[in-house]
């Protein structure tokens, strides 16, 4: 396992061909202030689960990406290493479906939802909600000193 992008908002750990997408969904990210840090999870056998937890530390939402079902695979095993913990986790990867065949490779990443999009929408829908709750309470200290 090792990091491949620094950040401080949000984790992605992605294995294969997610880390890419991850990087170029961090770099998208980016633009719109939102600071993501990337990590390539090489092995899933072992995990290392003390670097997994070190590595969400401190972070506001994990995402995990992989091409693989997220049920037994990346998804689980981070979800796994931080179930004590608080922060707000997504799985980009292959959902509990049955499997497409015969298709070309960009097309199956498609229909499985396995695209840059997708990654930044799941960083996007799980900081959405705190920084509603930062600006509302922003709003509520704001009226507090005024009244």
């Amino acid at each position: 396992m090792r990091r491949v992008r620094e950040g401080g908002d949000a984790v992605i750990f992605a294995t294969g061909n997610l880390v890419f997408m991850a990087m170029e969904a961090v770099s998208i990210l980016e633009v719109t202030h939102i600071s993501t840090r990337v990590v390539n999870v090489s092995t899933l056998k072992p995990l290392a689960e003390k670097a997994i937890r070190d590595e969400a530390q401190g972070m506001k939402a994990v995402v995990t990406a992989e091409e693989h079902s997220v049920i037994g695979g990346l998804g689980s095993a981070v979800a796994s290493a931080l179930r004590r913990s608080r922060v707000p986790i997504e799985s980009v990867g292959i959902q509990d479906c049955f499997g497409a065949s015969g298709e070309d490779l960009e097309t199956l990443m498609q229909y499985y939802g396995l695209s840059v999009k997708v990654i930044i929408q799941a960083v996007r829908d799980l900081l959405a909600p705190r920084s509603a709750i930062s600006a509302r309470d922003d709003e509520i200290a704001s009226v507090h000193k005024s009244s």
